[in-house]
């Protein structure tokens, strides 16, 4: 890794972590309140830029596309995030989303840093990675899943601005179990097999806490307007992911045939990718048809946001194996 690599990374990093508190002390202080949202948007695009200067920097020392591990993803993951809270932000004014989306890429930097260092190293592709594919196929992919974060994120402040606050609680308690189940598959040598039920059972025990809560409502931190637009950012950032989703999905069948000799071949990591295209479908569909409550769809986003988690980390660090395990590290 390179001085210039390391600094820029380091830089951006940084300035996630800033984001975030000055995003949060913006929450606490009405004072300084806008100048503190200003600051917040301008050091979250510092780290922006500078990620995007470590990333290309990455690519040039490598002298390949500049992403063929999990370390390298989660930068593009942290970059994507940002980026997608930032064109959110200039579209809809979202200063509340801000130290969610700061949270989530120093969330990202955070686990990187702790991986091996043989991840941060500059290492040759593995067999299975030497293709034109993996440019087309994984970014494509990662984006969506920031996209798809960010809706998910949307979706908790919306059950927030409509005051099911209970409800808020169990998917926030939901995605808590579904987090610390991948951290814990990733850096401990726990049974799989109760890292697993760590994750499925928590997300969805939670989940069902959260659904079944939904009618209590706290109606003095009700705010009608502000539910209604994070309503609408969800649904945007999602018909923004969904495209990428459908390109990586489609990409992904070419490069399996090309590297394996079929389009589908129902690996573990194939298959829920398929089955959170899926969820997201059916969010569009109840959404245009108008089919459920805007706090019914915040839960469907929450929902989305643990597939995606599980799409992405899940099925590399709480051991299901397949196709696709050449991105485990242990």
């Amino acid at each position: 890794m390179s001085e210039l690599q390391l600094a820029m990374t380091n830089t951006a990093g940084l300035t996630s972590v800033m984001s975030f508190w000055v995003f949060v002390g913006s929450n606490i202080s009405k004072r300084w309140r806008e100048l503190m949202l200003k600051v917040a948007l301008a050091v979250m695009v510092v780290g922006f830029v500078a990620l995007t200067v470590a990333i290309v920097t990455r690519g040039i020392d490598a002298g390949r596309f500049p992403l063929a591990n999990l370390y390298e993803s989660l930068l593009w993951f942290a970059w994507a995030t940002m980026g997608g809270y930032l064109l959110m932000q200039k579209l809809y004014s979202i200063q509340h989303l801000g130290w969610l989306a700061s949270l989530t890429a120093a969330t990202m930097f955070l686990y990187g840093s702790w991986l091996p260092a043989s991840q941060h190293e500059i290492t040759p592709l593995v067999p299975a990675l030497v293709s034109y594919w993996r440019q087309i196929h994984v970014p494509p992919l990662i984006c969506s899943y920031a996209m798809f974060f960010i809706s998910g994120l949307s979706g908790l402040v919306q059950l927030w601005q409509s005051g099911r606050l209970r409800a808020l609680a169990f998917a926030v308690g939901a995605l808590v179990f579904a987090i610390s189940a991948i951290g814990l598959g990733t850096f401990t040598s726990l049974d799989t097999f109760l890292l697993q039920g760590l994750f499925v059972g928590g997300s969805i025990a939670g989940l069902s806490a959260a659904w079944l809560s939904l009618n209590k409502i706290s109606s003095g931190r009700v705010n009608q307007e502000r539910a209604e637009l994070y309503d609408e950012v969800g649904y945007r950032g999602i018909m923004i992911g969904f495209p990428l989703l459908t390109i990586g999905i489609i990409t992904g069948g070419l490069w399996a045939n090309h590297a394996w000799g079929n389009y589908w071949s129902w690996d573990p990591k194939e298959s829920m990718a398929l089955v959170t295209w899926l969820s997201y479908a059916a969010y569009i569909h109840l959404r245009i048809h108008r089919e459920c409550s805007a706090e019914k769809l915040s839960l469907v986003t929450v929902a989305g946001m643990i597939l995606t988690l599980l799409t992405y980390l899940g099925f590399n660090s709480l051991g299901f194996g397949g196709l696709h395990s050449y991105g485990r590290f242990k």
